[in-house]
Order: C-alpha cells, then structure tokens, then sequence
C-alpha cells in the first residue's frame, strides 16, 4: 500500500512500453509497432540508480473517447492506473507532436493535480528535437526529451522521479534518521525526556524555565534505525513573551516543527492541560504533522484515580483536533515509560505515509454519503462525483463536485472519522481539497 507509484500513460502507440522497459532496464514489456498492444496496466518494482525502490507501471493507449471493446477497456485501466499514481510520465510522441488528444488528457492530468514529468519521445529523431518547446504548452514544469529506443533523457528521467520519492518512513526500511521534534510550554520536562530517550545528559536540564533557547539536534540510533530528536524552546503565551532572545527561540522552535516529520507535544501532567499546549498542538496540526501526546511527570498523579480519569478526559476534549493523536504518560526523569515512544514513533511514521486505492476510498465514501449528504462551507448540499488521494505524507484527497466549494466543517470532521476507521490514521492529519469536475 505505500509503495510509490510511478505511471507512464499517454495515446496509443507514443513509446510507453518501450520507456517502461528502458526505465525497468529488463525487458518486460511487449513492444511492437502495432497499436493497442498493451491492454492491461503492467507493474513491477524498479529502482533509482541510487538503489531506492518504487512500483513502475506501464498502461495501455489511453482514448478518451473509446466505446465497447478492448480500447474503451484499456481506457478504464490506464485511468484507473492514473488515479493511483503518485507520479505520472505523460509520454507524446515527439514526431506526430501535440496533438488535441493530448492537449484534452493534460486537461484531465491538470484536475488531478498530480505531479506530471512531459516525456517528449523520439527525440533521436530531428522533428521530434525540434518541436520540444511544444512539450511546455501543456503546461507542465517540466519536460524532458528522451529516446525510449536508444536510451537518451533516460537519466535526466530517473532524476525527476529520485527528486520526488519521499523519504522513507517504514520503520523496516528506514535508512534515513526520523525526525522529530520535542515541543511543549516551558519546563514540561523536554529536556528531560530527550536525555531518557539517548540514555545520556546531551542537553541542559534546569528548574529555571527558558534554559533551552537554540533548537539543539540530538541522533540516536537504536535497534538499527535512526532518529533525529529537536529539543525545542518552551512556547510561552505571546502576551508573556517580551525579551527579544526568547521571542528568536519561539521562531526557532516553530522552524523546527517546519522540518520534522512527527512532533512530540510534552505537557506537565501535574499541572493539567493549558490553552497554551492547545496552541503549540495547533502549531503541529496547521503544519501537517503526524502528533504523540506526551503526559510527562505521571508518576506524581498516577496514584490518584479521580486525577488521572480527568486529565485523559481534557486531553480528549482539548486535543480532539489532533485525531486521536496517542497518548503517552511517563516519567522523564525515571524513564518509567519512555520506553513506548520510540515504538509509537514508528508506528505512527508508518501510518503518516498510508496511501488508499481510489477504488476503495470511492466506495467507502459512497456508503459515507448514504448516512450523510455531503455538504459545503456555505450550507447548500452537494454532489461529490468522485475522490482521489493526490499525496501522502500526510495524506491529502481530492474530491472532485459539482462546485468548487470547501467542505462544510462537521461534514469533514464525518468523513475524517470515516477514513479513520477503515485506514486507522490516528495522530495522522487527513485533508481533503474539492474541485469542480468539469
């Protein structure tokens, strides 16, 4: 489910099996010069020169008009394929130049909104090196000429789809450090947690708030993965913030919610939960980051019942925006508990890169729409044709209506919940964006 997918599509007869076996570097597709010879989309696993793995499909002549038979079947499998790409290869032929098929498939490419490469093919041909510019009138960023045949731009090729593989978060195959920032009012304990977490005092711990104020990297590797851990300056209320060096750390630490992937939100379980870790939680969700919820210095209400039952009860009602982002009580300065973050961590970066099939997202939303009508911002009711997941990382769906309108607030909150449930996206933020369907 969350292997990136890179989709060549494009008319009939362009090159898009030839490019297919060029970019697999193994022969796995039939080529010939006869039309309609590819039928079913064909995928396999390839790799970057840089040995980064993903799914490389190759599909049938895509005919927008096609009726009955194996060409309006081909069609349904290349737009199918299409709707689940993470990259699309949009290869012309460069000879026959731009044609108003083409021009009429980049329109229904563009309302995707999904990252396009142009492949300009048979650029080893001069009429086809001559009219390149044509490739950006599409209106892509970016073309590239190739030979499918002789191997030229194939580079230049696997360059663009290197440049937007995303960095891998699958704790079974992660090479690159997770990183992750620590934030939280001040003296919560962040410090604390992050010299729990590398066994070691890397930061400075003091009962003086404001002791952090340069957002300071600490790596560890454990269990053969690597973490890059950002201990940031406390957060305080902007009407409680006047120095100018503590005002510098607050940027510093929203910066470093910026780069991270997962923030670790720290609260002081004593003291209960403030507006103010509600803001700094707010930070993290605006930013698109995946969120745990650290109750640190548990141990000096775990023996009181009546304590804990309401604190995990604020945390519901103060962090419900966070959608169900995990919980963790635990005890910096004895390590009770830190244990379970590292897990959690990985567990939620795995969640952060979930990619859904089209096919099935459509029917659980087409059950979501029987129980409640979809409705805009504005009120109206609403008919939404279709969706389609354009990104993760976090995970991003567009939804394709009969108006441009943003979704009314309680009717995305339903189909957040609904998504929640069949994809298990806690502490995962879920967007959706609505476009007309032309």
């Amino acid at each position: 489910m969350n292997a990136f997918r890179v989709v060549l599509v494009g008319r009939p007869n362009v090159g898009k099996s030839a490019l297919f076996n060029r970019l697999a570097r193994e022969r796995r597709a039939l080529v010939h010069d006869r039309p309609g010879m590819t039928r079913d989309a064909l995928e396999m696993t390839a790799r970057t020169p840089s040995g980064r793995p993903y799914t490389l499909v190759d599909t049938g002549g895509l005919d927008l008009d096609a009726a009955g038979g194996f060409a309006e079947w081909t069609s349904n499998r290349a737009l199918a394929a299409v709707a689940d790409a993470d990259l699309i290869l949009f290869v012309l032929d460069g000879v026959s130049g731009r044609l108003p098929e083409d021009e009429r498939l980049g329109r229904k490419l563009h309302a995707l909104g999904k990252n396009v490469v142009v492949a300009w093919n048979k650029c080893d041909t001069k009429t086809a090196a001559e009219s390149l510019a044509d490739g950006f009138s599409l209106g892509f960023p970016k073309v590239i000429g190739v030979s499918a045949l002789h191997g030229t731009g194939a580079d230049e090729l696997l360059e663009a789809i290197e440049a937007v593989l995303p960095s891998d978060l699958d704790p079974d195959t992660r090479t690159e450090p997770l990183p992750i920032a620590i934030v939280g009012r001040p003296n919560v304990g962040k410090s604390s947690l992050v010299n729990a977490l590398v066994g070691a005092d890397r930061v400075m711990v003091s009962e003086i708030a404001g002791t952090t104020r340069d957002s300071i990297d600490v790596r560890l590797s454990r269990g053969g993965r690597e973490y890059l851990f950002v201990d940031t300056a406390g957060i305080r209320r902007k009407g409680k913030t006047t120095d100018s060096a503590e005002l510098l750390s607050i940027v510093a630490s929203r910066k470093a919610i910026d780069r991270a992937r997962l923030v670790v939100i720290v609260f002081d379980a004593s003291a209960g939960i403030t507006a103010q870790d509600a803001t700094i939680a707010g930070y993290a969700e605006e930013a698109g980051r995946g969120v745990l919820l650290v109750a640190n210095k548990w141990d000096l209400i775990e023996k009181d019942a009546a304590r804990v039952w309401g604190l995990k009860e604020d945390a519901k009602r103060r962090f419900i925006f966070l959608r169900k982002a995990p919980f963790l009580p635990l005890c910096a300065t004895s390590g009770k508990g830190v244990q379970r973050l590292l897990p959690e961590a990985d567990a939620l970066a795995k969640r952060f890169t979930t990619r859904m099939s089209t096919g099935e997202l459509n029917r659980l939303l087409q059950k979501a729409y029987e129980r409640e009508e979809p409705r805009g911002r504005s009120g109206r009711n609403m008919k939404i044709r279709y969706a389609v997941q354009v990104a993760a990382e976090p995970p991003l769906i567009r939804l394709f209506a009969d108006r441009t309108e943003p979704l009314h607030f309680s009717f995305e909150r339903f189909l957040q919940n609904r998504i929640r449930e069949k994809w298990n996206l806690n502490g995962v933020p879920l967007k959706f964006v609505v476009k007309r369907d032309d």
